[in-house]
C-alpha cells in the first residue's frame, strides 16, 4: 500500500476519515503531534517552539534566530525517517514537504464549505455564530501561512494533491471507500525507485537537520552517488561551512562523496552564526526616536545581536507579548505609554526579560523607580555603543542562567 497523507481545512472530519481509513486498511495513524513529540526529544528543542514555527506567525527576530527554518528542518527529518515504514495515514501539515519523486505517497485533501464546517465546530465548542467563524478563520489563516512559505501557494490548489474531496457531498464511508479506490491504484504502489526515493530523503532530511542545528540552513539532495549541497547565499567565510558539512557527512552517511552547488541567490550574503550564541538573537528596541532606534539596531546587528525596533509603548506591549524578547533597550520618556507602564508589565507578565532604560539627563528620580521595578540597568544618553553591548551580554547572561 502507498502512504496516505491527509490535510484538511479546519472543521472537515479528519480524524474521523483517518480512523476509518486506517481500520479499513489496517494502516497505522501518525500525527503531527508525534512527529513533533519524536523531534523535541531527538534534537532537545521545546515542543512549543515547534508548534509556533508550524502554526503561528513568523517571529520579527526569525530572520536573525532561523528558529523556524531550525524547527522545520527537524520536523522534516522525523517525517522522511517515519516514511520509511509502510502502511501509514500522515495526518498534518507534513506532506508539503515530500518529494514529487516519492511516487508511492497518495496526497489526500479534505475540504467543505463555510455552513458545513460551522456545523462540526459548534458540535465541538460553545460559541455563537460570531465566535465560530472567527475560529475557524484563524484556524484558515495557519494553513495560508504555511503552505505559502513551504510551497509558495495556497493550500487549495488542486495541483498539491492527487484527490480533493468535498465532505459536505459523502459520508465518512464513502471518502473512505475514495480514497482506498486510488491507494490501489498502481500508480501509488510501492516500486524499487520510489522506495529509493524515500530512503534518499531521509537521509538528506537528517543531514539538513544537523546542519539547521549548527546554523546552517542549506537544501540537500543526493543524486548519481553524491551528496549535494545547495546554498542559496554567499556565506562568508565558507571554509567553516565545509567543515561543519563534511563533519556530519562523515557521522551520518559515511564517506559518500559531497558537491557544493551555488543557488538562485548567491548575490546575498549570509553570516554563519551557531545555534547556542553568547549574544542575544532577540533584543527590542522601544524609543519614539525613529532614526537613533534604527542606527542603534543596525550598530547591535553588526555585533551579531538580533534586533526589532518599534517606536511606542503601545507597539512594545504587542509584540513582548506575542513575541518574547530576551532583553528590551527601553526608552524612558515617550508619549501615552512610557518606559516606566511598559516595564511594569515586563515585571508582571514576562519576569525573564532583562530590561535596559536609556534616559536623557534629569530624570534620575525616574532611573531609580525603574531600577527599584527590576531593571537590569539604566544608561544615560547618548550611550556609549561598547558599554551598551557589554550591558546587553550581561544582561542576557543572566536571563540565560534564569532558564538553565
Amino acid at each position: 500500500m502507498p502512504v496516505i497523507t491527509i490535510f484538511s481545512a479546519p472543521y472537515c472530519r479528519e480524524e474521523e476519515v483517518a480512523t476509518n481509513l486506517a481500520g479499513e486498511l489496517r494502516m497505522k495513524i501518525l500525527r503531527d503531534r508525534q512527529i513533533i513529540s519524536r523531534a523535541a526529544s531527538r534534537y532537545n528543542i521545546s515542543e512549543d517552539k515547534f508548534y509556533r514555527s508550524l502554526y503561528g506567525k513568523s517571529s520579527v527576530f526569525n530572520a536573525f534566530t532561523r528558529e523556524k527554518e531550525r524547527c522545520i528542518a527537524c520536523y522534516k527529518a522525523v517525517l522522511a525517517s517515519c516514511l520509511l515504514e509502510e502502511d501509514l495515514v500522515a495526518m498534518g501539515f507534513g506532506g508539503f514537504l515530500i518529494p514529487k519523486k516519492i511516487t508511492h505517497v497518495l496526497k489526500v485533501c479534505l475540504m467543505a464549505d463555510m455552513e458545513y464546517r460551522l456545523e462540526v465546530a459548534g458540535q465541538e465548542h460553545s460559541l455563537d455564530s460570531g465566535g465560530l467563524k472567527k475560529l475557524i478563520a484563524q484556524e484558515d489563516a495557519s494553513r495560508y501561512r504555511w503552505t505559502e512559505y513551504v510551497v509558495h501557494q495556497g493550500p487549495w490548489q488542486s495541483s498539491l494533491y492527487d484527490i480533493l474531496i468535498s465532505m459536505e457531498k459523502y459520508t465518512i464511508p464513502e471518502v473512505s471507500r475514495l480514497i482506498r479506490s486510488y491507494a490501489k491504484k498502481a500508480a501509488t504502489l510501492p516500486t524499487r525507485e520510489s522506495i529509493q526515493a524515500a530512503e534518499n530523503f531521509a537521509l538528506s532530511a537528517e543531514i539538513e537537520a544537523g546542519m539547521a542545528l549548527k546554523g546552517w540552513f542549506v537544501r540537500v539532495n543526493i543524486g548519481d552517488g553524491k551528496l549535494q549541497v545547495r546554498l542559496d547565499k554567499n556565506i562568508l567565510r565558507p571554509e567553516r561551512l565545509e567543515k561543519e558539512i563534511s563533519g556530519i557527512v562523515a557521522d551520518i552517511a559515511g564517506d559518500m562523496e559531497i558537491e557544493v552547488q551555488s543557488g538562485p541567490d548567491m548575490f546575498q550574503t549570509d553570516v554563519y552564526r551557531p545555534f547556542e550564541s553568547e549574544s542575544p538573537a532577540r533584543v527590542l528596541l522601544v524609543d519614539d526616536e525613529q532614526r537613533f532606534a534604527r542606527t542603534l539596531s543596525e550598530r547591535l546587528r553588526m555585533r551579531e545581536m538580533g534586533t526589532a525596533v518599534v517606536y511606542d509603548g503601545e507597539e512594545a506591549l504587542e509584540l513582548i507579548d506575542q513575541d518574547e524578547p530576551q532583553v528590551v533597550i527601553l526608552d524612558l520618556k515617550m508619549p501615552e505609554i512610557d518606559g516606566v507602564q511598559v516595564l511594569r508589565h515586563i515585571r508582571r507578565s514576562h519576569p525573564k526579560v532583562q530590561v535596559i532604560i536609556l534616559s536623557g539627563a534629569g530624570y534620575d528620580e525616574d532611573l531609580q523607580t525603574c531600577l527599584d521595578l527590576g531593571a537590569f540597568a539604566c544608561l544615560q544618553k547618548p550611550v556609549d555603543i561598547r558599554e551598551l553591548t557589554e550591558a546587553i551580554r550581561k544582561a542576557y547572561e543572566k536571563r540565560s542562567s534564569q532558564i538553565a
